[in-house]
Parts: structure tokens; sequence; C-alpha cells
């Protein structure tokens, strides 16, 4: 075999290049990139404050009191194509200041959200962390996760990287629902193993018959 394909052919077998999927994962440019819905505000500037990495900016989801359950947070698409086998390694920050636990089974995530159909059917959701009302306050949590796509997970119409507030309950009358704030998202896609090596090998064979 010539020793420039088999290279190419051991590449093939170890290659896999990360692409950056995310923008203003720290929300130093506004909420430019994402998507805010329900009870969520900002991005502000509490990160130094917090003890966030980078002195970020960050955003916060709370109950927005209208029923259960009730969905708050800020997403943002992954941009282009999956394939079976892709790997998205993905994570953030969150935070909860005292005095604003979640109550009952409230709770905040950030996670990965499939989407099937056209675009807004919810097919599952991948977590890469969780907060609720065992977690303590005034302290960062990072979280980090990866997901291995099978191919029904490829085959989604878009997937979203996920800030989200869930209200389960809804607290008595004047009682505090509860409020977490989130920044350094990240989401970045890393091909399936050999599949960019293995269209260069591609290129290379095409080569070397017009030559």
């Amino acid at each position: 075999m010539n020793t420039s394909l088999a290279a190419c052919l051991l590449a093939a077998t170890v290659s896999g290049v990360a692409s950056a999927s995310i923008t203003n994962g720290d929300f130093s440019n506004g909420s430019t990139g994402w998507t805010q819905f329900g009870g969520s505000e900002g991005p502000y500037a509490v990160g130094s404050s917090f003890g966030f990495d980078n002195d970020s900016d960050a955003v916060v989801a709370y109950g927005t009191f209208g029923g259960t359950p009730n969905f708050s947070g800020f997403a943002q698409d992954i941009a282009g194509g999956y394939a079976e086998g892709d790997t998205i390694n993905f994570g953030g920050q969150m935070y909860i200041e005292n005095g604003k636990e979640l109550f009952g089974g409230n709770n905040a995530n950030i996670q990965l959200t499939f989407w099937y159909g056209s675009g807004s059917d919810f097919g599952f959701a991948v977590v890469a962390g969780t907060l609720d009302a065992s977690s303590l306050t005034d302290n960062v949590y990072t979280f980090a996760s990866s997901y291995t796509l099978d191919a029904g997970a490829a085959s989604a119409t878009r997937i979203s990287l996920d800030f989200t507030y869930v209200q389960a309950d809804v607290p008595p009358a004047g009682g505090e629902s509860g409020a977490a704030w989130a920044t350094n998202m990240y989401a970045n896609v890393v091909p399936a193993p050999g599949a960019l090596a293995l269209i260069g090998c591609a290129g290379f064979r095409i080569r070397r018959r017009r030559a």
C-alpha cells in the first residue's frame, strides 16, 4: 500500500476536530445569539460578585407563577449538521443566591434538547447538571458533560443548548419560588472518529487518479 495512503487511513482512525458551535456563551455581548423565554432576565454584570469564571456576565431565570410545569431561561441552537457518532461536549455554570432557594420540586438545568418535525416537537433532553431545593446557595456549580449521537439523535431537526428553570411547584402566597443564574455556557461538536480524515483520503485518491 502506498505509504501516504496508509498514513491517511491511520489518521482516519484517530481524527476528530471539535467545532465551536455556541456563540457568546459568557453573555459578554448581551443576549446576542440566545433566545429568551418565560420568566428570565439579563444578562447582568454579576460575574465577579458571584465568583463566576472569567468575570462573566450572567442571566437569571425564575418561576412565573403561571401554573406548572412552567419553563424559563435561555436557549441557543447548535450550529451545523449532525451525524451518527458525533459527540457534543457541553456545559456551563450555575448559581443560587442566598434567599432565592428553589422551592419544592423546582429545578434549573443546563441541557441539550433534541427537537423534531418542524423543529418545535420536543424529543428528549440530555442534562449536564441540575440545581434543586437541596443545592447550596452562594456556590458556583460547574457542569461538563458529553453525549454521542445515535441514529435517532442525529436525525433531530435541531439541537439546542438550554439553561432552563423548571417551575414544578408554586409556593404559597408570598413564598419564594426560587431563581438560578447561569453563564459560561458552551457546546462543541466533535465529528465521529475518522469522518474528516476519510474525506481527506477520498480527495487524496482522486488526486492520485488524476496524476
